[in-house]
Formats: structure tokens, C-alpha cells, sequence
């Protein structure tokens, strides 16, 4: 990704450079090579050598935004940094509904005591459910399969039907496996774990958690590795 920068802003294409930019952000971050947060807007706009902001310029550059949006979305959820994820949220729905392509999803992440907000966020979930149910079907079932188990998941854990989540999380993981998804393994093997530790069954979680722990590795995302460490720890002094 670097040496395409390099090409990029040797032939002066500056729009796909700097589009470019939040996803090499957020890979640093994942492979620990950076401790910087989630993209700035700065950072992104300097390769068209000019200055602006969000509301000036949305409709210039809605596809800046809409880059930005979704790399801030994304990296947070990744941390699970709920709070980030919520504004960032919010911004990427004010230019695209569409976010089923997200590696991480709605339902049960973004936390709030809010019953309205809470039913916010579970319909955009289903929202984004449904649209990726639509691709598995008709477009691609190799690529889209195993993001649908993982939301329906997602979404009986929200409803605490857990028995159909527990076979769902479990379809999402082999799916990933089956069709060679390793940082999506990861993933679902991730939300897993937190699925039975929210549920109080901190003794199943570890194996999930280990899984993650494992793939992330062998993804190259060894700072997100390391987050999962915790738990790890946790439940070797048990």
C-alpha cells in the first residue's frame, strides 16, 4: 500500500491518494505501527492543497467524506471504542445508508440507556442485515454468507434469542474459515467471545477470544491481537 502512495503521488493522482490515506491510517493502527487515532480530516485533505471543512464542502468532496466516515467507523468499532463509533456513525448515515460492507456491525455495539437510540441503531442493523441478505442471494453467497450469519447473530443476541445466536456465531466462523475470510474468522470468533461473556458465561468465551486472538495474528493485525489479551489474561487466572 505504501509504494502505491508513492506511485499516486508521483503522477500527481490526488484524489485516489488521498482517499487512499483513512484505510492506511487504520492499517497502521491494526498492525501497531502507528498510535495515531482514527483519520483526521486534515490529514486527508492536504493532497488537494487546499483548506476546508465538513460543512462547506460535503458536497464537493462527498466521496472524502464518505471514506473518512466509514475508516472512522470501522477502526472504532474494531477498538470498540463505542463512543467514536456513535459520532462516526451518524456522519457516514448522513451520506450513505449503506454500511452491510462494514467489517463490524450495529446491533448491541453502540451502548445507550436510551430505548429510542437503542431502537435506532438495532433498525439500522437490520437495515444493513437485509441489504447483505440481498447480496448473498443474488450476488455473491462466497463473499456475503458469512457477514449475513454474523449479523443475524448479532441480531438474536439483541432480541436474547441466544440459542439461535450461539448456531449462528458458529455458522459465521466456519463460513469465514470456509471461504478463506481469515480477518472475518477473527471477527466473528471476536464478538463471539463478548456474545458469552455479556451473557455470563465467561468459561465459553475463552475459547472464542483464543480463536481471535489467533487469527487477528495470522491476519497481521497484532495490535488488535493484543487487545484481546485481557480477556485472555482473565480467564487463565480463573
Amino acid at each position: 500500500m505504501k509504494d502505491t502512495m508513492k506511485e499516486l503521488k508521483y503522477h500527481k493522482n490526488f484524489v485516489v491518494l488521498t482517499l487512499m490515506k483513512p484505510t492506511f491510517r487504520v492499517a497502521l493502527r491494526l498492525i501497531g505501527q502507528s498510535d495515531a487515532p482514527a483519520p483526521q480530516q486534515e490529514n486527508l485533505t492536504n493532497a488537494f492543497g487546499e483548506a476546508f471543512n465538513e460543512g462547506g464542502n460535503a458536497g464537493k468532496y462527498a466521496t472524502l467524506f464518505h471514506t473518512m466516515y466509514f475508516a472512522k467507523l470501522c477502526e472504532a468499532l474494531m477498538f470498540r471504542e463505542l463512543n467514536e463509533a456513535g459520532d462516526a456513525a451518524e456522519k457516514y448515515f448522513s451520506v450513505d445508508r449503506f454500511v452491510a460492507l462494514s467489517p463490524v456491525m450495529f446491533f448491541g455495539k453502540l451502548e445507550t440507556n436510551d430505548r429510542k437510540e437503542s431502537t435506532k441503531w438495532i433498525r439500522r442493523g437490520v437495515e444493513c442485515k437485509d441489504k447483505i441478505e440481498k447480496l448473498s442471494d443474488l450476488a455473491s453467497t462466497w463473499n456475503f454468507q458469512n457477514k449475513l450469519y454474523l449479523l443475524q447473530a448479532e441480531e438474536q443476541f439483541c432480541s436474547r434469542n441466544f440459542g439461535m445466536a450461539e448456531t449462528l456465531y458458529d455458522a459465521a466462523i466456519l463460513s469465514s474459515k470456509m471461504h478463506k475470510f481469515v480477518n472475518e474468522e477473527a471477527l466473528a470468533n471476536e464478538l463471539a467471545g463478548h456474545f458469552y461473556l455479556e451473557t455470563g458465561r465467561r468459561n465459553r468465551s475463552g475459547h472464542y477470544f483464543s480463536q481471535a486472538f489467533e487469527k487477528y495474528n495470522e491476519w497481521g493485525a497484532v495490535a488488535k491481537a493484543t487487545t484481546l489479551t485481557q480477556y485472555l489474561d482473565e480467564e487463565s487466572e480463573r
